[in-house]
């Protein structure tokens, strides 16, 4: 009929033929000023072989009646799916299934050479290599002959384990953290997301434990994923906690229950751990660390690594007194560059930090930041 057709707008384009299309086009051609018609417009002008009024044919624009829908993402949707739990996910069982097959066979709990001896005839264990073993050996003894009240494990039922251990263990190493009540907590340190999570479903499904971040006044056990000296450990360790290895919520998956935590105590590489813990234990709840208590008033700097309020709790756990302005300080702990008083020493925090993993007090003159 002589008209030219075209696909895209045009500053030419006089008519619009609109069926089904896009909000966006109906809106472009009336800003143009063509004007809209249907199908039946064109149909008309064939029949009548000219051009018919195009009012009598307007074109229809469903689009402009609906309600716009707006775009949600998908990670902001409500899942209404279970709770994945190796119950009711195959997935996640089979991932734990392959995480405890590749364990190495469980060992006994005691080896034929202990390093850790304090008081043979009562069980007692420590590590000789410290130079306060022999005063911690007879000060345990003492407030195990104190003590009037028992400590607050010391009520608990015992669950035996499915290993007969070589050497005899004392009652008060085989307790099972499965019979704590609900109000301990637990921490996991060295892990990352997904082990993570593992531990939170292990929890989950065995009870008795709520899992939180840091280690607080209710932490009685820290499971770590590898050996590293982080400040959930060294915390742990002044808090007289079980500092275990991450094979101890495997193999108590595997048995369906709280295993005996004592093979899997990382003994050997914090062993300050079982002794604070054993104190802790020995005392009911209230013995105190002494560690700094002969030690001057410590000043601990802003720019401090770990961060400053850690390194106050770690000292005050560890019986030594924190002093806000570095006038009344007899140590500076992490770097600074004001004015000290005279005999003040400024030392690393590694010497805080070594010093409770080593349980002793050691010489200032490898942490000099003078």
């Amino acid at each position: 009929m002589g008209a030219e057709v075209s696909k895209t707008f045009k500053k030419h384009v006089t008519h619009v033929v609109f069926k089904d299309g896009h909000q966006s086009t109906w809106n472009k051609a009336r800003k143009i000023g063509a004007k809209l018609v249907s199908v039946l417009w064109v149909d008309r002008c064939k029949e009548e072989a000219k051009l018919v009024d195009e009012e009598l044919f307007p074109g229809q624009n469903d689009e402009a009646n609906r309600l716009i829908k707006k775009r949600t993402h998908r990670c902001m949707q409500p899942k209404d799916s279970a709770e994945k739990t190796p119950e009711n996910n195959i997935r996640m069982k089979k991932k734990l299934d392959k995480m405890i097959k590749d364990l190495a066979p469980q060992y006994p709990l005691f080896p034929d050479v202990s390093p850790y001896i304090i008081d043979q005839e009562n069980g007692i264990v420590y590590s000789p290599s410290l130079k306060r073993s022999d005063s911690m050996a007879r000060r345990l003894k003492e407030m195990r002959e104190k003590r009037d009240s028992p400590s607050p494990t010391g009520r608990l039922s015992v669950v035996p384990s499915r290993t007969t251990p070589k050497y005899w263990v004392p009652p008060h190493q085989r307790l099972l953290s499965a019979t704590l009540p609900a109000t301990r907590t637990l921490v996991t340190t060295s892990m990352s997301t997904d082990t993570q999570k593992t531990v939170t479903e292990v929890v989950k499904l065995l009870g008795r434990f709520s899992v939180v971040d840091l280690v607080c006044e209710t932490t009685t056990h820290v499971v770590s994923g590898g050996q590293r000296r982080t400040l959930n450990v060294l915390l742990g360790i002044a808090r007289g906690c079980w500092v275990l290895s991450f094979e101890w919520m495997l193999r108590s998956l595997e048995q369906r229950r709280w295993l005996p935590e004592e093979p899997y105590e990382l003994s050997e590489s914090f062993p300050a751990a079982p002794i604070c813990r054993l104190q802790q234990h020995l005392s009911a709840g209230e013995h105190q660390q002494d560690l700094f208590h002969f030690q001057p008033a410590i000043f601990v700097s802003q720019q401090s690594q770990p961060p400053p309020d850690s390194l106050v709790e770690l000292i005050q756990l560890c019986g030594g007194s924190v002093c806000k302005t570095v006038r009344q300080a007899g140590l500076c702990v992490g770097p600074y560059s004001g004015r000290r008083p005279e005999g003040c020493r400024n030392l690393s925090e590694q010497w805080v930090l070594d010093c409770i993993t080593q349980l002793k007090a050691l010489s200032y003159e490898n942490y000099n930041l003078e």
